[in-house]
C-alpha cells in the first residue's frame, strides 16, 4: 500500500491521539510538580526530534536530535491546551492549537486546530524523556511483579514515542485483555496495524466507534483503511464524518480522492 505524505501525517495524528479520561495517572502539564519544562524526544518515520521547553515560553526544536537548535517556537499554556506560534512566522503563519496530556512516562499532543501540515507532523504524537531506556526498564521490572494494566499502557506509549510500534501493539493487546471499553487504545492499536493489516484497522476502529461514536480519529483511520481495501465510497463517508467532527485538514487531504462521491451528495 502506497500512502501519500499528507496521509502519513494524519495516520500519525490518529495513531498517537490520547484520552485524558481513561488513565488515572494522567495530569495536565500545568499542575504543580508536573511541568513540561525540559527535554522531550520522539523517534518516528521522519527521524528523531527533540523539544526543549524553556521557562521563558520558547521551545528549542532539534530535528535529528543531534544537540543542535534548528527552530525556536513560542508556546502558550492554558490548562490542558497548548498553542504553538512559530517565532516571527518563519515556518507557519498563525498558531496551532493542541490538547496536551502528560504522565511521568510520556507527553502527548492531540490536534485541535492547525492548518500547518509541517507543524502537525512535527508536534503530533507521543513524546518521552531522553532517558527512555531507563523508563522502559523501570516498567519492565514493575510489569514482572504486578498485573496492573496501566503499566502496559505506559510502556506502549513510550514504545510509540520511540518508533517501536510492534512492541507497542503487544502492550496494547495486553491492556485490552482487562479493559475492553477504552476507545482510544483501540485507535492507538489500529494505527500500529498500517499498512499490512487493514482489516484489523477497520475492526479496531469499529470497536472504538461503538464506544465513542464521535471520535474523529476513529472515522479517519477506518476511512483510510476502507478506501485502500477498495471500499472507496464508504471510506469517503468516514472521511466526511471525521471532518464534521473537527478534522478540518481532511478537506484538503481528501479532496482529490473523494470529490466524485462528495459531489453526488
Amino acid at each position: 500500500m502506497k500512502i501519500k505524505p499528507i496521509f502519513l501525517i494524519l495516520i500519525i495524528v490518529a495513531l498517537w491521539s490520547c484520552d485524558v479520561n481513561n488513565n488515572q495517572d494522567k495530569k495536565t502539564a500545568t499542575e504543580p510538580g508536573n511541568s513540561i519544562i525540559g527535554k522531550w524526544v520522539k523517534i518516528g518515520q521522519t527521524g528523531p526530534i527533540g523539544f526543549d521547553f524553556k521557562e521563558n515560553g520558547l521551545i528549542e526544536a532539534d530535528f535529528g536530535n543531534d544537540q543542535t537548535i534548528d527552530v525556536v517556537t513560542k508556546y502558550e499554556l492554558s490548562g490542558d491546551t497548548i498553542k504553538f506560534i512559530d517565532k516571527d512566522g518563519k515556518m507557519c503563519q498563525g498558531a496551532g492549537k493542541y490538547k496536551m496530556y502528560q504522565t511521568e512516562y510520556y507527553l502527548s499532543f492531540d490536534l485541535i486546530d492547525d492548518d500547518c501540515g509541517g507543524r502537525i507532523k512535527t508536534t503530533m504524537g507521543f513524546w518521552t524523556k531522553p532517558n527512555f531506556k531507563e523508563l522502559i526498564k523501570k516498567l519492565d521490572d514493575e510489569i514482572a511483579k504486578t498485573t496492573n494494566p496501566e503499566l502496559h499502557l505506559n510502556r506502549a506509549r513510550i514504545f510509540m514515542a520511540t518508533g517501536m510500534v510492534d512492541k507497542a501493539r503487544e502492550d496494547f493487546d495486553n491492556f485490552l485483555l482487562t479493559d475492553t471499553l477504552n476507545a482510544i487504545v483501540y485507535i492507538n492499536r489500529a494505527g500500529t496495524r498500517f499498512p499490512n493489516d487493514l482489516i484489523g484497522v477497520v475492526s479496531d476502529c469499529n470497536k472504538a466507534i461503538s464506544i465513542e461514536p464521535e471520535n474523529k480519529n476513529a472515522y479517519f483511520l477506518r476511512g483510510l483503511a476502507r478506501y485502500e481495501l477498495g471500499e472507496k465510497e464508504q471510506g469517503c463517508e468516514d472521511f466526511n464524518r471525521a471532518i464534521e467532527l473537527g478534522f478540518s485538514i481532511l478537506r484538503i487531504a481528501e479532496h482529490e480522492k473523494c470529490i466524485d462521491y462528495w459531489e453526488t451528495k
